[in-house]
């Protein structure tokens, strides 16, 4: 029987380590910190000194983290970006309602 994928990738419990979590997108995306850098527009050298906690990234790469992530690892980027739920249906567009049929 194959084991089961480790579940703390990027789903870590309890305090989350945002390094970690950069990690474990950049290992699940398999690339390395280069490419990473690549597709968020930052060097190789930022992706390393936030993988090791030592910088933190700034919020708009932490939305292009969550861009690049599943939806659950999605909202852990956002959030430690400061978005919420509430913000982003706020600027979601709503469905047009057409007129009634009696």
């Amino acid at each position: 029987m194959a084991s089961k994928p480790d579940k703390t990738s990027v789903h870590e419990s309890s305090k989350p380590n945002l390094g970690k979590r950069i990690i474990a997108l950049r290992a699940c995306l398999k690339i390395s910190q280069s490419e990473l850098g690549k597709r968020v527009g930052a060097s190789a050298m930022s992706i390393s000194r936030w993988e090791s906690d030592s910088k933190r990234p700034p919020a708009n790469y932490l939305i292009k983290f969550g861009l690049l992530s599943t939806p659950d690892d999605c909202w852990f980027f956002w959030g430690q970006a400061g978005l919420t739920i509430a913000d982003v249906m706020r600027v979601m567009p709503r469905p047009k309602v057409g007129p009634r049929e009696n």
